[in-house]
């Protein structure tokens, strides 16, 4: 991976380690660019910055704050129902592990590791479209979703570095490798196997371009 951070920086995309902070955000951006979700995000934590200010927000007033993420009226309605969870079931504190933060409206296992690793400091996987993407493209693992993704590369990678391979691999796949790879002067071409691949075809056009000249 030395090779991807030639690239670009890892880096937290959440700014403070609040759990409560990063849970919303995390849930908020699904669907949802980059800068709509921080700017959602603010917009809310500034009315609500603790579970039992959210818990007594009408949901309109919590979707009004959210828009114009992705489902928004959805996320308005899990976001409350949460808050009133944190508030019964956990005192006001956002859960340690993945299985009660999965067990939370609208948390699926990207927002659970999002929380654990940036909000709570717990190394932990988070496999959004781009570490989903690139883990596939890079030959590690042979997934059809981000899901699988996880938990394949769970198994593989040694727990210490799991939390950095999504602050590593997401700002490169928006900077190199997204939805349609940059392959050529990618500084990880030669250790990627679609970059291998993609290699071997520019080979192969240059030779055919240069024969067609003789």
């Amino acid at each position: 991976m030395s090779a991807i951070r030639l690239e670009v920086r890892p880096g937290r995309r959440w700014g403070s380690r609040n759990p409560f902070r990063v849970l919303v955000g995390a849930l908020v951006s699904s669907r949802t660019r980059d800068r709509v979700t921080g700017e959602a995000t603010a917009r809310l934590l500034a009315i609500a910055p603790v579970p039992s200010v959210l818990a007594r927000l009408p949901t309109g007033r919590i979707a009004r704050a959210v828009y114009p993420a992705g489902f928004y009226r959805t996320k308005a309605r899990h976001l409350k129902e949460l808050a009133i969870i944190l508030g019964e079931v956990h005192g006001g504190s956002v859960p340690r592990d993945g299985k009660s933060l999965r067990a939370l409206p609208g948390v699926g296992p990207k927002v659970a590791a999002l929380t654990m690793a940036e909000g709570h400091g717990i190394p932990a996987v988070c496999a959004d479209i781009h570490v989903h993407r690139i883990s596939n493209r890079l030959g590690l693992v042979r997934t059809r979703d981000p899901g699988q993704t996880q938990v394949a590369l769970e198994k593989i990678l040694p727990r210490k570095p799991w939390s950095g391979w999504n602050r590593l691999l997401v700002p490169f796949g928006q900077a190199r490798c997204g939805s349609r790879p940059r392959c050529a002067g990618c500084p990880a071409r030669r250790s990627c196997a679609t970059g291998i691949k993609w290699g071997r075809m520019a080979r192969r056009g240059a030779a055919g371009r240069k024969e067609g000249k003789t």
